[in-house]
């Protein structure tokens, strides 16, 4: 009525794929958005989203993601550009590099860990959209700790 759209913006913490347990994925897994797995992948993903892995998640292959919250098991190495969150029951066997890292007590990695440089910023209303380095996003304050 006004010039609004009535079609909402997705939700940045919406499951936007499911891979259900008992499931296998073979070949090189792209995605956007959120993506949880429960089953099996054999080979890489390659995203600028969020990987959930659940419990019974397993991955052979290696992951370069936005963000990776594992629960499960990961053979092969893993690079997110934002963070990556390894919960208690997670188990990774491979070299992580990523700027920020959450390991709880409990998950087992068998690897190197590699600090490196954020490459994007978090905003209140969810991920700001990744810039080159050396140019900020549009409208993003740049803060460091």
């Amino acid at each position: 009525m006004f010039g609004f759209s009535s079609k909402k913006k997705p939700r940045l913490d919406a499951i936007t794929a499911f891979l259900g347990a008992g499931t296998q994925y073979h070949g090189q897994f792209n995605f956007q958005g959120v993506v949880r797995i429960d089953g099996g992948v054999i080979g890489d993903i390659i995203s600028d989203g969020v990987l959930v892995l659940g419990e019974e998640g397993q991955v052979e292959g290696s992951i370069s993601v936005g963000e990776l919250i594992a629960s499960g098991s990961v053979r092969g190495d893993v690079t997110a550009s934002r963070r990556v969150i390894l919960n208690k029951t997670a188990k990774l066997t491979g070299n992580i590099q990523t700027p920020s890292v959450v390991i709880e007590d409990g998950a087992m990695l068998n690897g190197q860990l590699r600090m490196t440089e954020a490459e994007a910023v978090v905003l209140s209303e969810g991920l700001a959209p990744c810039a080159l380095p050396g140019q900020p996003a549009d409208d993003v304050t740049e803060t460091t700790s």
